[in-house]
């Protein structure tokens, strides 16, 4: 198996899972890392991706690379683009391997409260680059699907455990959970936290990755959450308790952080299609 984006938080949690179950994993990024089960492959560069996917010849690829830019080039380039390399290179090489697609649940964007749970069959209204280049990169998924290779795309929501990246919430509280245990601040600030989500655990996402892996159709798109929804203040709460720590210390912006343009109030997924295939295995 090859992990593409294999050393970001999921990556690196979801090959853990499949060694465990005696999976030989390849991790690739654009990072350079020492390893006989690591490798570094650019997937905007269509010779160098092209080269490795000979060389590794691999059965099942996971397609984690992707950027949260907001800078529309490279979004394009990694999210679009990137995708797009992959699944030509495995034609050009008479390649056969089973690929599962990363999404996001950006792609829905806008969704009004009463459009809760969201199913994969959700109108998609994107609000962010990001979401826009995933639901391209998702209909890219599709279409090779329809002319005759193996892909599946994985619609995959909030994520929560170590090592998430600091543009992500849950990354950010961690970051400054650790700054507050060394002693540099001694305040949580956050923007807005009436918002719900849902959030699924690292470990549970890996499960129901491989179960989609493992039995999903396709063509087919598959929501990878919990189907619960949470309020961001719910969600802290948690994170800060575990901890042993109070709300007293979180100072409350108006602001979403980082983001501008339209808040999408509550989401939260339909998971029905994406248990069946884990009840059938």
């Amino acid at each position: 198996m090859l992990i593409t984006g294999g050393w970001g938080a999921l990556g690196r949690s979801l090959a853990i899972q499949l060694r465990s179950i005696g999976h030989h994993v390849v991790q690739a990024g654009r990072s350079s890392v020492e390893g006989c089960d690591a490798m570094s492959v650019d997937v905007r560069n269509y010779a160098d991706l092209s080269g490795a996917l000979r060389s590794l010849r691999p059965e099942v690829i996971i397609h984690l690379s992707a950027v949260f830019s907001d800078d529309f080039a490279l979004a394009l380039a990694t999210n679009v683009i990137g995708a797009k390399n992959l699944l030509a290179a495995l034609e050009e090489n008479d390649l056969n391997a089973r690929v599962l697609l990363a999404g996001s649940a950006a792609e829905y964007g806008i969704v009004y409260p009463e459009e809760n749970p969201v199913s994969v069959e959700q109108v998609l209204r994107p609000v962010s680059i990001y979401g826009l280049t995933k639901s391209w990169q998702t209909q890219w998924g599709v279409l090779c699907s329809h002319r005759g290779q193996d892909v599946v795309i994985a619609r995959i929501f909030n994520l929560n455990g170590p090592g998430m990246s600091e543009r992500l919430f849950v990354g950010r509280i961690n970051k400054q959970l650790e700054q507050l245990t060394a002693g540099s601040c001694d305040k949580i600030e956050t923007g807005p936290l009436a918002s719900v989500r849902d959030y699924i655990s690292l470990e549970e996402a890996g499960e129901q990755l491989m179960a989609i892996i493992n039995a999903g159709k396709s063509g087919s798109i598959y929501n990878v959450a919990s189907g619960k929804p949470i309020s961001m203040r719910e969600l802290l709460q948690g994170m800060l308790r575990e901890r042993g720590l109070a709300m007293d210390i979180v100072v409350e912006g108006v602001r979403p952080y980082g983001r501008s343009g339209f808040d999408i109030p509550v989401i939260y997924a339909d998971v029905e299609r994406t248990i069946a295939l884990m009840r059938a295995k």
